[in-house]
Formats: structure tokens, sequence, C-alpha cells
């Protein structure tokens, strides 16, 4: 199997920069995670509180931490460096090979779709609250087996209140991760180009979508290949 990531984010409207930030780490042990982490408001200042959680992540994940504990860890740093005035939201979509599973670990109101290779779509939409705020926090964790052709979309509330109302944008996101004979780089590329539209190309927070996918990938090599594209 190859993991396929493709991460498309855009700031507020009227903003030259935004408050969201994602990030990849390899784990020591064999495997990826993506960090996904909205920070409080937007403009650099939620930028900053961003870049502070998903760098604290990165270094946890990459010294060998479990996620649930890199989730607690960084909200106590957050708590304690804010003084528990400031939040963020985190999602972590790890794809760990030592275990075969893909953890999803969320403390977020925004939910997670995950495409099951049957077709069948599950939502992971538990109320978690942020990090940085309540002294007292845990994440919300779920396990699913590593299979081909599974796909999983997790985003932040730019993309969840998209439109008129929340929620308007999941029967497109449900059908997009269903379309197994796309790209994964190509179907971020659409769908998000579908979230736009639902804001008239004029967001009103910062927007990112980040899709993971497990596809089938040839056996004889590990060749590895990274793709970015981004505006300067």
């Amino acid at each position: 199997m190859q993991v396929q990531i493709a991460i498309n984010k855009t700031n507020k409207f009227g903003q030259s920069q935004g408050g969201d930030t994602a990030e990849i780490v390899e784990r020591p042990r064999g495997g990826i995670s993506l960090i996904l982490v909205d920070g409080q408001g937007s403009g650099p200042g939620a930028k900053r509180i961003s870049s502070l959680v998903v760098n604290k992540a990165v270094s946890m994940i990459g010294d060998g931490a479990r996620d649930g504990a890199v989730a607690r860890a960084v909200h106590d740093y957050l708590y304690t460096m804010r003084h528990g005035k400031v939040s963020a939201t985190l999602t972590i979509l790890s794809v760990d090979t030592s275990s075969k599973t893909l953890l999803i670990t969320r403390n977020c109101n925004t939910p997670v779709i995950i495409s099951h290779p049957g077709g069948e779509i599950e939502v992971l939409e538990k109320i978690v609250p942020p990090i940085g705020v309540h002294p007292l926090l845990r994440p919300d964790i779920q396990q699913v087996e590593l299979e081909e052709n599974l796909r999983v979309a997790a985003f932040t509330d730019g993309i969840y209140k998209a439109g008129s109302k929340e929620g308007e944008v999941f029967p497109f996101l449900e059908a997009g991760l269903k379309k197994g004979e796309i790209p994964l780089q190509q179907l971020g590329q659409d769908l998000f180009r579908e979230v736009l539209e639902l804001e008239k190309k004029r967001p009103r927070d910062d927007m990112t979508l980040a899709l993971l996918g497990l596809e089938p990938g040839p056996r004889d090599h590990k060749a590895r290949s990274f793709y970015l594209s981004l505006p300067l």
C-alpha cells in the first residue's frame, strides 16, 4: 500500500496570513502522521498559536510519543503558555505501521469523515473541547484497521461552516471520498474548489481540507515522493 496525503488551504478573505497549520511527520517506529491545528481567531496571532502547537506535536511524535499523550501534552503546553485564555482545535491522523492501524485523535468540534473500502461512510462527530482552555482535557481517539482504498477527510471549521449552513459540504465530501478512481491530489483540489464556490470565493474563515488515503501501490520498491505547491 501507499499512503497519499492531499492538503488544500486558504486564508480568510482579506487576511494575508491564516490561523490554520498543517504538518506531516514520519513516525520513528514506522508510518506517518498528519497534524492539523486551527488557532483561535485569524491572522498572525492565530498563526502563532497554531504553529506553536504543531511544532510541539511534531517534536513529540518524532521522539516516539503516542498520539494520545501528544494531544494531552500540547494542551498542557498551550494552557500553561497562554494561561488558559487561548484555544486551538487539534486533529491528528496517524498511519501507524507498527500496529497496522489508522489512529484518529481529535480535540475539535469538526467531524472527521471516513470512507471504508466497501463504500461505507463513517462520520466521527463527537464534539470534544479544543485544547488550551479547560484544565483537564482528554482527546477522542478512534482506531481503524489499515486497508487499501481507505480514505479520510479532516478539516477546520472554515470548511464545516462553508455555505449557508453548517455541514452543507458533507454531501459532496462524502460522495467525493467514494470516488476511488480519482487520484487523491486531484480529488482534494476538486473538493476544495467546490467549497470555495459555496463561499463565493470569499472565505469567511481560514479553511483547510486534508485528505489521507491508502492506495494500492507497487511492492517491489520503497521509493517515496512528495509534492508541494504554494503561492509566494
